[in-house]
């Protein structure tokens, strides 16, 4: 048995939730996130997240960290 055969006899009985995991984690590895990638995310979104940019892409998520260690009692 060749090892596409064997991979594709792994998936085959996966759910689709399953195989929507796994080709996501497939295009991370195998290629640069795009803007047609965000928008495919953005798509499969639910609730009232759904077609959302939930952050600027500029956002520094760092920037609060020293106000964060301080609420934590953080020590270097």
């Amino acid at each position: 048995m060749t090892l596409k055969e064997q991979v594709v006899q792994k998936v085959s009985g996966l759910s689709d939730d399953e195989l929507i995991f796994l080709l996501d984690m497939i295009e991370k590895f195998t290629q640069a996130e795009t803007k047609s990638q965000k928008s495919r995310m953005a798509d499969r979104r639910i609730g009232i997240a759904k077609g959302q940019d939930l952050y600027d892409n500029e956002y520094d998520f760092d920037e609060m960290n020293p106000e964060i260690e301080k609420m934590f009692g953080v020590t270097k």
